[in-house]
């Protein structure tokens, strides 16, 4: 092979490693959503990288609480006094990179198939 090939060939790779950066790092609303919970419930008082049991039992059983039983130690989370909307902590900048990455993964797609 040549060196421009191998160059591509690395490209593409950086490309589709890049659509798997965005997905790391950033919380899942639609997981709140999914199981009727806010964020605190699964999340340490720490921080959202953080967990607590119910985040633990959550990720290890296929992203679903079911059959979770709250140790009696821990106290439940307070219901809001108001609604709260869920995703309000996303910025544009995780969209931003996965579009990007998309595009540019598409275009180098594009690019190795028409040599």
């Amino acid at each position: 092979m040549n060196k421009k090939r191998i160059n591509k060939i690395i490209l593409l790779i950086a490309l589709v490693l890049l659509l798997f950066v965005p997905s790391f790092t950033s919380a899942r609303p639609e997981y709140a959503v999914k199981e009727s919970r806010n964020c605190p419930y699964c999340h340490a008082r720490d921080g959202p990288p953080q967990l607590n049991d119910a985040g633990v039992y959550y990720a290890t059983n296929n992203h679903s609480l079911q059959g979770y039983v709250p140790t009696p130690i821990a106290t439940p989370t307070p219901q809001p006094q108001k609604e709260i909307e869920i995703g309000v902590h996303m910025t544009t900048w995780d969209v931003g990179l996965r579009v990007l990455a998309i595009l540019l993964l598409m275009l180098a797609i594009v690019y190795v198939i028409r040599l």
